[in-house]
């Protein structure tokens, strides 16, 4: 650890953490070994594509015919045979076929399976039982295994066995969280007058990738374990149960009080004033969950004495909904008068002359993916940085979200096609060589 007397604190962690000296470095977990057999599921994926870039060794198990997930992608675009999606997803993975239908293939998994330390799949409860490649069986093979299990529903409970697939909407939907998003039902009216009044979709697979956070919390916690008492143990993260410790106070309040959170639009039921906001040139998001900095915001648009915010003494009646629906038209009409770059300025000045200083009244504006990708301060740390892949050209993805002294998180590839490394990867493992490896793709099990 380098001493850092007599170094600006801004200087001495640019220089530790800057993305660029992350191959130097060392891998927090390159000592760790994790098959990933997740099939249909971006969860999956994204839960293997965390421990990748800490410095495991992902073996990403597919099909020989490639996963379906690699076809999903907008607009059916292809980038040299591969969905954008899955190019977001494939980093730092050693990509091998095996078809575990086939008795053989599933041998050839126990000997991958008693060399790893983490298998994470994505199989509904039971299938991989019933293939003799369960945790019961494994385990038998290596008890330090960590047996991470990512369903729609869970290994127990009523829905388990569900035939219902584990897809992101459906995650999305049975968690409770997207009942309350988007925009409310007028008065008096129907789907019929107002069909755009209905619950709104999250924009990206954001059921899946907290399903795959949480699962990949979960392993840096069972290794963890594994390490105290040298036992593996079976995960359980169940989507839409994952999805739904999102919605917070929603629960708590229907226990104590059986009040449904509804639907509320661009507001907040929380409070008040946090919404986004339309501009000149587009929209901004306003945060104002104190007071002072409801106050403050009167003031910086100019409606200190017509709003006569000297007076307001407490913030939760602005809370209430006909508050917001009388208040947000108003404020709406003062945003519309300038642009995003103006209020962004217009807050920054208050908060150091304005009448409450240094209370900011929060604007931020709501940037589109190309601005976000040349956002001055998410280039200068380097998240999106373009990669050249040996395979697929220049790209750029989201990288070096965590920034670390010692073990920082890098991208060393983007993807791999379909069977790539498995010379490599077999031959590592299992010992076998092309000769073998020809006649098992011939007898279609890899």
């Amino acid at each position: 650890m380098t001493d850092m007397e007599g170094q600006d604190w801004v200087d001495w962690i640019r220089e530790r953490d800057d993305p660029k000296i992350a191959p130097t470095r060392a891998e927090a977990l390159d000592d760790i070994t994790v098959l990933d057999l997740s099939y249909k599921s971006f969860a999956g994926c994204y839960c293997s594509s965390m421990l990748a870039e800490f410095g495991a060794e992902i073996l990403r198990v597919e099909p020989p015919e490639g996963d379906f997930i690699r076809t999903c992608t907008p607009y059916g675009i292809l980038h040299k045979g591969e969905g954008l999606n899955y190019l977001a997803e494939g980093r730092n993975k050693f990509h091998i076929t095996l078809n575990l239908e086939k008795p053989k293939a599933r041998e050839l998994l126990k000997g991958l399976a008693s060399q790893a330390d983490v298998l994470v799949e994505t199989y509904r409860p039971g299938v991989m039982d019933d293939w003799g490649v369960g945790y019961e069986e494994l385990r038998k093979i290596n008890p330090r295994l960590i047996f991470a299990s990512i369903t729609a529903y869970g290994q127990f409970g009523p829905m388990s066995l569900s035939r219902m697939p584990d897809y992101d909407n459906i995650i999305q939907a049975r968690s409770g969280a997207q009942y309350d998003t988007g925009e409310m039902m007028p008065e008096n009216k129907s789907y019929d007058d107002c069909p755009w009044a209905i619950p709104t979709k999250a924009g990206p697979w954001i059921g899946w990738i907290n399903a795959g956070t949480f699962m990949a919390v979960g392993i840096l916690a069972a290794l963890h374990w594994r390490e105290m008492t040298g036992e593996g143990q079976a995960l359980d993260v169940a989507s839409a149960e994952a999805y739904a410790s999102l919605e917070d106070w929603a629960s708590i309040w229907y226990q104590g009080a059986g009040v449904i959170n509804e639907r509320f639009g661009n507001l907040n039921t929380a409070g008040w004033l946090y919404c986004f906001a339309p501009t000149k040139d587009g929209a901004v998001f306003l945060g104002a969950l104190r007071l002072e900095m409801w106050q403050a915001f009167a003031d910086m648009v100019g409606k200190w004495d017509e709003w006569d915010a000297a007076n307001w003494r407490d913030l939760a009646p602005f809370s209430e909904e006909e508050e917001q629906l009388k208040w947000a038209p108003l404020v709406f009409a003062e945003t519309r008068k300038y642009t995003n770059e103006e209020l962004v300025a217009m807050s920054v000045k208050y908060a150091k002359n304005g009448r409450l200083a240094p209370i900011t009244p929060v604007v931020a504006p709501v940037c589109s993916p190309e601005e976000a990708v040349h956002e001055a301060n998410w280039l200068d740390r380097g998240i999106f940085v373009p990669i050249t892949d040996p395979v697929y050209g220049e790209l750029i993805v989201a990288q070096a979200q965590h920034k670390m002294t010692e073990t920082p998180i890098r991208t060393k590839w983007v993807c791999r096609p379909v069977g790539y490394d498995n010379e490599h990867i077999y031959l590592k493992y299992m010992g076998l060589g092309p000769r073998k490896l020809k006649e098992l793709k011939e007898a279609g099990i890899i």
